[in-house]
């Protein structure tokens, strides 16, 4: 059988950055998490004993074969991928690995977090291993962070890997725990009606601001500080909103939010940013950027009875605008018919090619 596993992408609508070291291991964190049901994707199907290592990514469109995981080289378009193969299927060969995503890279979903949870899942699985969504969290966030070293904290695992409307909260000294909000079914409603995803056509370069937010850290009088523990506290008032369906509080949330966000450092912002905020004022009561910063998606709710008007308004302004809509399950996996020896020949001249 060919292995099939999907993870959703997320949005932090408060508390994002809190969850990277060093401010959540010396202060602790909080980050309000939801995931979205857009996806990345992996599927894995093993190959008769000889026939090697094949890789293909369609995002990407490129591939590599090796005659087992051992001979793959460590770096390349597909480093991130080869990471996960390297941790995960150290041991074997003789497969095929095709990955896609719903998503463009670089929008401050946490793309990478949602294919590197897909390709855990996947993996696992076809290795026989028990299989525990927060488990499989941590596991992909410590490939991403430890072996390929990329930085970032940890909520987009948790945003791929268990679905729905989340608070994680990060223990001073390490350690943390995801916990799945209880909304009402009618706050979940209006957060599915209200919101809107939209693409601002700026790169997001989120292990560059991450970097960024580190070393002012480390400053003397540094305002990060001060600007985490504002992130941090909107994170615990809008979990209780949530819960309590309190919409109002929410929008004051997410508002406090952007404007921590903002104040963290000068990469987290930008003039395209604030430029989409205020065309869309008219028609919005709130919003926030999504990710690290700097560019990618906002996330925005709309004035009642103005979403059509602003789904128009933002239109002018970006080629992607999403309805928001809750994906509930994080990432599933599945035993799927294998491909034909057409479909495998296919896809193992393009790893080659």
């Amino acid at each position: 059988m060919k292995i099939a596993a999907r993870a959703p992408v997320r949005i932090d609508p408060a508390g994002g950055g809190t969850d990277a070291p060093p401010y959540c291991s010396d202060h602790g964190g909080c980050v309000v998490n939801m995931s979205v049901a857009r996806h990345s994707y992996a599927q894995l199907q093993w190959l008769p004993q000889g026939d090697g290592v094949h890789i293909y990514s369609h995002d990407l469109k490129r591939g590599e074969r090796a005659a087992s995981v051992d001979e793959l080289t460590p770096d390349g378009e597909l480093k991130f991928i080869k990471g996960f193969i390297r941790r995960l299927l150290k041991d074997r060969s003789d497969f095929l690995l095709v990955t896609r995503s719903d998503i463009p890279v670089r929008t401050g979903l946490g793309g990478s977090g949602a294919m590197g949870v897909a390709l855990t899942m996947a993996c696992l699985k076809a290795m026989g291993q028990p299989i525990d969504q927060c488990d499989v969290a941590l596991v992909a966030n410590e490939i991403e962070r430890h072996d390929l070293k990329f930085a970032g904290g940890s909520q987009d695992s948790f945003g791929a890997a268990v679905g729905g409307a989340k608070k994680i909260v990060y223990h001073k000294g390490g350690g943390c725990a995801c916990t799945r909000l209880n909304l009402p079914p009618e706050m979940a409603q209006r957060l599915q009606s209200d919101m809107l995803l939209i693409h601002t056509g700026k790169v997001h370069l989120s292990g560059t601001i991450h970097e960024d937010i580190k070393r002012a850290y480390e400053m003397d009088n540094s305002p990060v500080v001060a600007a985490m523990d504002r992130l941090k506290a909107a994170a615990n008032t809008m979990a209780g909103a949530l819960e309590a369906g309190d919409m109002n509080g929410f929008v004051a949330a997410l508002n406090d939010s952007r404007k921590g966000h903002y104040a963290l450092h000068e990469s987290c912002d930008s003039d395209v940013l604030r430029s989409f905020f205020t065309k869309l004022d008219p028609f919005i009561i709130g919003g926030k950027t999504c990710g690290a910063g700097g560019g990618g998606f906002i996330v925005v709710v709309t004035r009642p009875g103005c979403k059509e008007a602003c789904i128009d308004a933002a239109r002018t302004l970006s080629e992607m605008v999403w309805p928001f809509a809750m994906d509930d399950d994080g990432t599933v996996v599945s035993e799927e018919l294998e491909w034909t020896a057409d479909e495998v020949a296919e896809l193992r001249s393009l790893a080659t090619s």
